[in-house]
């Protein structure tokens, strides 16, 4: 008599197998999205792993590359001698032009608004001798679609010579995910999670990386008493720390882009 599954047992078996799929994948929601159920930030998921690394290769790949030259971190006025040159855009198109960073790495996962790496990037704009230095067409765009998902150091005021003088300071910000405005944590803000909670990570001028859990720990001990990674501390001497997106820049200071 040969004996084997009926379609009952098949039956079962399915729906055991599916549950067991479905509990699995719940719990492995967080580490493979970096959120939770309740679109709360999971500390410990391949998303930050990433943004992580990506900005640890970006600082040393600075740090290499300006520590053994001597000379300071790019930024696009050092080359042009224009100071409204010192946008999000140019800086980040001159990282990639200057092979710092391949496009593709300026992309958080996390990122919730509409970026896009820019695949078709213009090598051969890096042409000193023709005083071409980035290609004009990478977009920093938080109101439209941008090539970067990271915030910088405002090139302005003493913060420009922050840029590359705090390159072994372990407290001071350099670059790092997007924040909200002024440091205020909320779900009208791409920079947030879905609940309104906001966590990132942040580069500071040593080289080391460190996750916040909360826009209250985007903050430094310094000579101010308020130094906060998202808003503007020190309007006399502009020599707060300040991570954000420069749309604009003249001689009074950039117009700063929030999402």
């Amino acid at each position: 008599m040969r004996r084997g599954l009926s379609i009952i047992g098949l039956l079962v078996g399915v729906v055991c197998m599916f549950v067991l799929y479905v509990i699995m994948a719940e719990s492995l929601k967080g580490p493979l999205t970096g959120t939770n159920k309740d679109g709360g930030y999971v500390a410990n998921s391949a998303p930050r792993m990433q943004d992580m690394m990506q900005l640890r290769n970006l600082m040393q790949g600075l740090q290499m590359k300006s520590g053994s030259s001597g000379q300071s971190y790019p930024r696009p006025s050092e080359l042009t001698d224009d100071v409204s040159d010192d946008t999000t855009a140019n800086l980040f198109s001159l990282l990639v032009a200057q092979r710092y960073v391949s496009p593709d790495a300026l992309i958080s996962s996390m990122d919730a608004g509409l970026v896009e790496p820019m695949n078709d990037y213009a090598w051969g704009t890096w042409n000193p001798s023709r005083g071409e230095y980035w290609d004009d067409a990478f977009r920093a765009d938080l109101d439209d679609v941008s090539n970067v998902s990271y915030a910088h150091m405002v090139l302005y005021g003493d913060r420009l010579d922050h840029w590359s003088s705090r390159r072994m300071d372990s407290n001071f910000p350099l670059l790092g995910n997007r924040g909200p405005r002024d440091g205020v944590a909320s779900t009208d803000s791409w920079a947030c999670l879905e609940d309104g909670s906001w966590a990132g990570q942040i580069a500071y001028g040593d080289g080391h990386v460190d996750l916040l859990m909360g826009t209250s720990q985007a903050r430094r001990a310094g000579p101010y008493s308020e130094d906060h990674y998202f808003r503007i501390d020190d309007e006399d001497r502009h020599g707060d720390a300040i991570l954000g997106f420069t749309s604009d820049m003249d001689e009074d200071g950039p117009t700063l882009q929030w999402d």
